[in-house]
């Protein structure tokens, strides 16, 4: 069966690249998996956690904010995909968005990624680069980025 990775974030972007997951899973009779990455820095997931005496506890409530909009971004994914009757699972992986996406398309198999595009002002695009581009030079399958205007 063939596996299209769905990369989404928490961006109005996502209920676009949602809908357009749910048309090519359904022509193409694939399973979804739905990918949310966080940044390394406020993850805690499936890693030790080590506490120094001193700290702050709400010094990682922006981590524990950051793992559960990412959570709810995924469950908020799953809910249409599986309404349609897809096969669909989530994954919240942490590291930097473009490396995590194209290697866990690798992992999966995926037969496609599809993702949304924000427009970035040109001095964002100078200083962070954007990450559908960086997916669309690293991928070994294709990738759809929908565009669409509001």
């Amino acid at each position: 069966m063939k596996t299209l990775l769905m990369a989404i974030d928490n961006s109005p972007v996502a209920e676009k690249v949602i809908a357009l997951t749910i048309e090519q899973a359904l022509a193409q009779q694939a399973q979804v998996r739905v990918l949310c990455c966080i940044d390394p820095a406020y993850s805690s997931c499936n890693q030790p956690m080590e506490i120094d005496a001193g700290e702050d506890p709400d010094d990682f409530l922006v981590a524990k904010d950051e793992q559960n909009t990412a959570e709810r971004v995924v469950r908020h994914a799953l809910a249409p995909l599986l309404r349609a009757g897809i096969d669909a699972k989530g994954l919240i992986v942490a590291g930097e968005a473009a490396e995590t996406i194209v290697a866990q398309a690798a992992a999966l198999h995926a037969s496609m990624i599809i993702m949304g595009r924000r427009p970035l002002s040109p001095f964002n695009r100078l200083l962070k680069g954007s990450v559908s581009a960086a997916v669309i030079e690293r991928a070994h399958c294709p990738v759809l980025i929908d565009v669409r205007k509001d």
